[in-house]
Protein backbone atom coordinates (compact mmCIF):
# COMPACT_ATOMS: atom_id res chain seq x y z
CA UNK A 1 0.00 0.00 0.00
CA UNK A 2 2.98 2.28 0.36
CA UNK A 3 3.35 2.63 -3.41
CA UNK A 4 -0.35 3.42 -3.80
CA UNK A 5 -0.06 6.19 -1.21
CA UNK A 6 2.97 7.65 -3.02
CA UNK A 7 1.05 7.66 -6.29
CA UNK A 8 -1.93 9.38 -4.68
CA UNK A 9 0.33 12.08 -3.25
CA UNK A 10 1.91 12.66 -6.66
CA UNK A 11 -1.52 12.94 -8.26
CA UNK A 12 -2.47 15.58 -5.72
CA UNK A 13 0.54 17.65 -6.83
CA UNK A 14 -0.37 17.59 -10.55
CA UNK A 15 -1.75 20.90 -11.90
CA UNK A 16 -5.41 21.01 -12.92
CA UNK A 17 -4.69 21.42 -16.64
CA UNK A 18 -2.97 18.01 -16.80
CA UNK A 19 -5.76 16.05 -15.12
CA UNK A 20 -7.67 15.20 -18.34
CA UNK A 21 -4.49 13.72 -19.81
CA UNK A 22 -3.90 11.76 -16.63
CA UNK A 23 -7.46 10.47 -16.68
CA UNK A 24 -7.07 9.33 -20.29
CA UNK A 25 -3.80 7.60 -19.43
CA UNK A 26 -5.35 5.78 -16.49
CA UNK A 27 -8.31 4.66 -18.61
CA UNK A 28 -5.89 3.27 -21.18
CA UNK A 29 -3.99 1.34 -18.54
CA UNK A 30 -7.20 0.06 -16.94
CA UNK A 31 -8.66 -1.16 -20.24
CA UNK A 32 -5.49 -3.08 -21.05
CA UNK A 33 -5.48 -1.81 -24.62
CA UNK A 34 -2.35 -0.31 -25.98
CA UNK A 35 -2.42 2.38 -28.55
CA UNK A 36 -2.02 1.04 -32.04
CA UNK A 37 1.18 2.15 -33.64
CA UNK A 38 0.49 4.44 -36.53
CA UNK A 39 2.26 3.57 -39.72
CA UNK A 40 3.01 6.73 -41.57
CA UNK A 41 2.02 6.85 -45.21
CA UNK A 42 3.79 8.80 -47.84
CA UNK A 43 2.05 9.79 -51.03
CA UNK A 44 4.68 10.59 -53.58
CA UNK A 45 2.22 10.87 -56.45
CA UNK A 46 3.78 7.93 -58.21
CA UNK A 47 2.65 4.58 -59.56
CA UNK A 48 3.18 2.79 -56.21
CA UNK A 49 0.94 5.03 -54.09
CA UNK A 50 -2.22 2.96 -54.46
CA UNK A 51 -0.70 -0.52 -54.74
CA UNK A 52 -0.81 -3.13 -52.04
CA UNK A 53 2.94 -3.44 -51.67
CA UNK A 54 2.81 -6.48 -49.40
CA UNK A 55 0.84 -8.41 -52.03
CA UNK A 56 3.23 -7.25 -54.73
CA UNK A 57 6.25 -8.36 -52.67
CA UNK A 58 4.91 -11.89 -52.17
CA UNK A 59 3.93 -12.41 -55.83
Amino acid sequence: MELKEKIKKEIDLIPEEYLPQLEQYLKTIKSGKRRQLCIKKLHLKGKYDHLKIRKLAYD
